[in-house]
Formats: C-alpha cells, sequence, structure tokens
C-alpha cells in the first residue's frame, strides 16, 4: 500500500478516532451485550425480531471497530497547511455557484472522517473535489457530475 491509499488526517480527527474506538469498544458492548440478554430473554431467539434487530446492530458495531481499527493503523498525520493562497488537502475553501452567485458553500478537502471537525468535507478524491485542488482565489472550476456540470468560483481559502 502506498501513500495515495492511505486516509490523511489532522490530529483532531485522529484523536477523536480513538476516543470513538475507546467508547466502542467499552460502552458499546457493554450496551449492545445488556440489549442482546434482554432480547434473549423474550423466549426462543429463532422467531425473535427484537433479538435479530440486536444481532443485526451488533454486526454494524463490530464492523465499525473494525473500521476505525484499519483507519488508525493506516492513517497519515496530515500538517495544517501553513499557506493557503492555494486548495490542498487541510484547507477550507469557499466556493460561489456562478449560476446562482449568492449560493455559497465552504468545505473542508480532507477525508470522510475529517466529518469529526463539525465542518462539511470535500473529499480531494471527489468530481469537485479535484478539480479545486491547486486553485487560488478568483479561479472557476468546471466539473461533470452525476446530476450535470457545475461550475463555481474560489471566493475564500483558508488553513483548516
Amino acid at each position: 500500500m502506498d501513500n495515495t491509499d492511505r486516509p490523511v488526517l489532522s490530529q483532531s480527527a485522529i484523536d477523536a478516532l480513538r476516543r470513538e474506538l475507546e467508547e466502542l469498544k467499552t460502552e458499546g458492548r457493554d450496551r449492545m451485550s445488556e440489549r442482546l440478554k434482554a432480547a434473549r430473554e423474550h423466549g426462543d431467539v429463532t422467531d425473535n425480531s427484537e433479538y435479530e434487530s440486536a444481532k443485526q446492530d451488533q454486526a454494524l458495531l463490530e464492523g465499525r471497530i473494525q473500521k476505525v481499527e484499519h483507519i488508525l493503523r493506516q492513517a497519515i498525520v496530515r500538517e495544517t497547511p501553513a499557506d493557503a493562497s492555494a486548495v490542498v488537502v487541510g484547507t477550507m475553501v469557499t466556493v460561489r455557484d456562478t449560476d446562482a452567485p449568492q449560493e455559497e458553500d465552504r468545505y473542508l478537502v480532507g477525508e470522510s472522517e475529517e466529518r469529526l471537525t463539525g465542518a462539511r468535507v470535500l473529499s480531494p478524491q471527489s468530481p469537485l473535489g479535484k478539480a479545486l485542488l491547486g486553485c487560488k482565489i478568483g479561479d472557476k472550476v468546471t466539473y461533470d457530475a452525476p446530476g450535470g456540470s457545475f461550475t463555481y468560483e474560489v471566493v475564500k481559502i483558508e488553513p483548516a
């Protein structure tokens, strides 16, 4: 696996993932165990929808634990960009729709796990993310998405 396949996350996102993992492995598993125990007490588990639902939720919990563990094993810590003159991973970018100039959107360019920062996240692998990388304030980009072709102007770039 080379570095392009590894998630690049801020230290705060990595710290938040570590806290989430700890919570999932302790309180999350404890709550799930209690839920399964309560569902089993309703009788035969072969025809028990509450038990089946709990088992499905347990599988989702364990899947999330595995995913977070994998991300933490592979993650590369990114530095906050010192220069925000161009859009790079780790910058906040504000764009304006050229067809609706009153509409602006603000994104953190980064991995989906950065959602833990509270900002809307724009993946650098997404069509808009790819189009914006390297752009400067005032640049216009057009990109194709499933809903059609869109053009945005870069209004503001700042370190995240």
